[in-house]
């Protein structure tokens, strides 16, 4: 018997590895961890900070040491807390993913789906294949 697990969205398992990490993690280090692209981990970054109300975040600059570059800083974060209505509303355990039997989702999001919910959709892994 084969069951497919439906993976978190990736800015929630990133959030969760971050807060696991319990110390201040920079862009580049989730780039590396999640085998992404750096950009990518820094608009995921900016996605949590901005978009996600139940993910309460800690950020601070640090100026990097590269000459004739103008004002080049590094932002790192730290997750603090993750409110688990959070997994409730996205339909996971707090502990565990969910298994699912049914069918893979489609590449294109259903029209039902409201504009949050279609975010989710695309920023999850299932997506990205």
């Amino acid at each position: 018997m084969c069951e497919e697990y439906v993976e978190k969205p990736l800015y929630l398992l990133i959030a969760d590895w971050v807060m696991a990490e319990k110390r201040w993690v920079s862009a580049k280090e989730i780039a590396k961890h999640f085998n992404m692209d750096h950009c990518k981990a820094i608009n995921t970054v900016s996605y949590i900070l901005a978009e996600v109300g139940e993910i309460n975040c800690e950020t601070k600059t640090i100026p990097n040491q590269l000459e004739g570059r103008g004002c080049q800083c590094q932002r790192l974060v730290r997750v603090t807390h993750i409110d688990p209505q959070l997994y409730a509303r996205l339909g996971h355990s707090a502990q565990e993913k969910m298994v699912s039997k049914s069918p893979r989702m489609s590449a294109v999001p259903p029209s039902e789906l409201n504009r949050e919910q279609k975010w989710q959709m695309m920023l999850s892994k299932s997506m990205r294949r």
